[in-house]
């Protein structure tokens, strides 16, 4: 059963480190173009070739009290007893 929501947070791959007791996690390809990262479970995200960020799971992070979601992906399946997230437009 997955949950109803899962928030990431992007990082410039530039200067980021893994620094857990586990090290970087496994790379598995499960999209097109795309890894996700897993240690037990997902943890982290990236696209193949020169992409500038990584997404890691919110929850994986040491401190993540200060991190506030700005985006919703898939809103349309999202649960309905679940506020949306108005995205600003750029």
């Amino acid at each position: 059963m997955s949950p109803p929501v899962m928030s990431w947070v992007d990082f410039p791959r530039d200067g980021f480190e893994w620094t857990g007791p586990g090290g970087e996690p496994v790379w598995y390809n499960t999209f097109p173009d795309s890894q996700r990262g897993f240690c037990g479970s997902s943890v982290a995200a990236q696209d193949d070739g020169d992409a500038e960020l990584v997404g890691v799971t919110m929850m994986s992070l040491d401190d993540h009290s200060a991190l506030v979601p700005v985006h919703q992906s898939f809103k349309d399946n999202a649960v309905t007893w679940l506020s949306v997230i108005e995205t600003a437009s750029s």
